[in-house]
């Protein structure tokens, strides 16, 4: 009987198997690389011309050049401008007409200032700080390719780009100078208007009617 005890004691005491181990776990994905899209390809060039132009200033600066874009400004100021076909036509009035042209029908257009000394200045508060601008009056006579004679009637400014990509900006009704002031106005003041901006673009105007104001543009 004690055999049997002791017997049963050593099994008891025997080696024991030890406890499953539990698998490594397997390293995760890498994650995939972020998908770099390619930037859209640049908008084709607009070319809606094809004239041979000649541009004179009025210090007599010439220049000539292949005109392969027209723009007109959206607004009088140019502050954004349009190449629809629709808009690149003006007004132009004479003979008793009234009437649109596009600029392939244009042969010359004669640049002058009846009044050198008539300035109109005024300020806009739709911004702030206010803008001011000044102005003096154009007189465009159009000359078209079969002969007639016109006066033009288009407020807005006007862009020839050439093939060189040189801009050459000009109006035919109007010329301006615009600046917006550097403060804001406090409405308490009895004259709150700036005067002496009035001033600075006057002189301004001055400068550009004896340089850069187109005075003539020639199209062959």
């Amino acid at each position: 009987m004690l055999s049997l005890i002791v017997a049963l004691a050593l099994i008891g005491c025997g080696p024991k198997e030890a406890p499953p181990v539990a698998p490594a776990e397997a390293n995760p994905p890498p994650a995939p690389e972020p998908v770099v899209e390619a930037p859209p390809p640049p908008p084709p060039e607009v070319k809606n011309a094809d004239l041979q132009v000649s541009i004179t200033a009025s210090d007599g600066t010439k220049v000539s050049g292949h005109v392969k874009r027209i723009e007109r400004g959206e607004s009088t100021y140019g502050e954004s401008w349009t190449t629809e076909e629709k808009d690149l036509k003006f007004y132009v009035e004479g003979k008793g007409e009234y009437k649109k042209i596009s600029w392939s029908e244009v042969k010359r257009i004669a640049i002058s200032i009846p009044n050198v000394k008539d300035f109109d200045c005024l300020y806009s508060s739709e911004y702030s700080p206010w803008m001011y601008e000044c102005s003096v009056k154009l007189k465009s006579v159009v000359t078209t390719k079969d002969g007639k004679s016109y006066l033009a009637d288009s407020g807005h400014k006007w862009k020839f780009v050439t093939d060189d990509d040189a801009e050459h900006e000009f109006w035919l009704k109007k010329h301006y100078s615009r600046e917006q002031d550097s403060t804001v106005v406090d409405l308490d003041v009895t004259n709150p208007e700036n005067y002496a901006l009035y001033g600075k673009l006057q002189t301004q105007l001055r400068a550009e009617m004896k340089s850069s104001l187109t005075k003539s543009i020639s199209i062959q």
